[in-house]
């Protein structure tokens, strides 16, 4: 018996320590175990672990839906991938239920539901430009095709959200013409939205936005001089083109080899104002500007060069944001000889304010202005004092330049019977112009398109609504200015001049 007993304490520590190299080996070989002089194994790949220190299961996560289309038209957060395109429904954007459904259904990819909301929505809505982008670009993708994105920066909310509207409009139709036939190289155009109040700041957002998605290979806008010019740095940085369909002021066409600018400058609208003057037989003609407003100074200033070589008198007055000139600036009526014009540089608000002036003093002479004085507003806000006012723009729907009666008739074809302004008509011609450098372009890039708008030239142009469309230093060449005129309040055009 003790003799047994001593064999089972010999046998059972043996067997102890047995066991514990058994286990502690197969610790080391599934790599939960570093052993002392042997290497480290890499960790067994099974993901099953024994029951008493399994793992929890990860709570499930949603991914959020994005909110910014990549290639449909409404955006103002962070671009999401060409994928999985979505949107900003923002409340601040004053879109009501039956818009922002469209919208949505854009978003989530459903492209069937969106043209037939969208449908719906145009029939109660037919002006309205943003949803039917929206249309066009979900008709689009349901086909398939191969695409080409072009970026549109505007306002869309805000005081100039209506010129946003006359932009969008006539990149529409543009774009629609082209999708009509089949696209530029086989692509069908999808078009990018970006919302920038007509804001500096908002405006170099919305370009810093662009740049990021590599799809975007141009971008029609801002509308105005100032957001232009605040949002060209950026373009030009990045390499991307930009056109600017309205913008005046002469630095556009300076800002750098991708900015374009559509419209005509400042000096050449200031000179054509001063010839129209002297072929109206005006021999003095005051001159009224606002010192804090670029536009406003520059058209001034060009005015008074070219009318002075003229031999047309042009003294010099200025008046202050939202107020009138100094009490010379309408003494010098009385003056011989005396004035038998007056010219205001300004916006429609400035014509106004100061026509109502002259006209409770008194002083009925004609008016001139430029184009930033062509709105309705014009009309609805001064009333008999404007009744005579003449005014140059870009475009007029009674005009018979160029084919403005053909695009006219298509634009109230597809608007229910609305009138295009000039806003329209430059946006449809800057966007042809983009299209046109795309079927130009060498390659199918940023650089490309570039190369694409610098080979319109008046020697190889494109057409274009008043006259044909080419760029001499980043600036379109050639356009005239039709002539308008308030004729028993309304606007109507009644002459051409270079």
């Amino acid at each position: 018996m003790r003799r047994f007993s001593s064999i089972l304490r010999t046998i059972i520590p043996l067997t102890v320590v047995a066991l514990a190299l058994w286990y502690g080996f197969g610790e080391y070989r599934a790599g939960r175990l570093a052993l002392p002089g042997l290497p480290a194994r890499q960790a067994a790949t099974s993901t099953t672990l024994p029951a008493t220190r399994a793992a929890k299961p990860a709570k499930p996560t949603t991914t959020p839906r994005a909110i910014n289309p990549a290639t449909g038209p409404m955006a103002t957060t962070a671009p999401v991938t060409a994928a999985q395109p979505s949107l900003d429904t923002d409340p601040a954007l004053g879109l009501d239920p039956a818009r922002a459904g469209v919208l949505n259904r854009y978003a989530d990819g459903d492209y069937a539901r969106t043209v037939a909301d969208a449908r719906a929505y145009l029939a109660d809505h037919p002006t309205d430009p943003l949803v039917s982008l929206y249309r066009g670009d979900a008709l689009q993708r349901q086909v398939g095709k191969p695409t080409v994105t072009i970026g549109v920066s505007v306002p869309t909310t805000g005081g100039n959200a209506q010129s946003g509207e006359a932009i969008l409009q006539g990149v529409n139709l543009a774009v629609s013409n082209v999708n009509r036939a089949g696209g530029v190289r086989g692509r069908r155009v999808l078009v990018l939205v970006r919302n920038d109040a007509q804001d500096r700041a908002q405006a170099v957002e919305a370009a810093s936005r662009f740049v990021a998605q590599p799809e975007v290979l141009a971008v029609i806008g801002p509308v105005g001089s100032s957001a232009t010019l605040a949002a060209a740095d950026v373009y030009n940085s990045a390499g991307l083109s930009q056109v600017a369909p309205t913008a005046t002021d002469d630095r556009v066409a300076q800002a750098g080899d991708y900015t374009f600018r559509m419209a005509p400058g400042n000096t050449p609208q200031g000179r054509a104002l001063a010839r129209l003057a002297q072929r109206s037989g005006f021999t003095r003609v005051p001159v009224y500007s606002n010192p804090k407003d670029e536009y406003s100074k520059s058209l001034a200033a060009a005015f008074v060069v070219e009318a002075t070589s003229l031999g047309v008198s042009a003294p010099s007055f200025t008046y202050q944001p939202g107020g009138l000139p100094a009490q010379d600036g309408f003494d010098t009526f009385t003056d011989s000889p005396k004035p038998n014009a007056a010219f205001i540089s300004g916006t429609y608000d400035d014509v106004t304010r100061l026509a109502q002036a002259f006209r409770k003093r008194g002083l009925k002479v004609p008016l001139l202005s430029g184009d930033a004085a062509y709105s309705q507003k014009l009309l609805q806000v001064g009333g008999a004092a404007v009744e005579g006012l003449t005014l140059v723009s870009f475009f007029h729907a009674t005009s018979s330049v160029g084919s403005t009666a053909a695009f006219t008739a298509q634009f109230e074809a597809v608007y229910a019977g609305g009138t295009p302004n000039a806003r329209a008509a430059q946006a449809f011609d800057a966007t042809r112009a983009v299209l046109e450098a795309i079927r130009r372009a060498p390659t199918l890039s940023r650089d490309g398109i570039q190369a694409g708008l610098k080979a319109i030239t008046p020697a190889k142009p494109t057409p274009g609504v008043t006259a044909p469309i080419g760029f001499v230093n980043n600036g379109a060449a050639g356009r005239p200015f039709i002539v308008i005129k308030v004729k028993n309040g309304q606007l109507l055009a009644t002459d051409v001049v270079k």
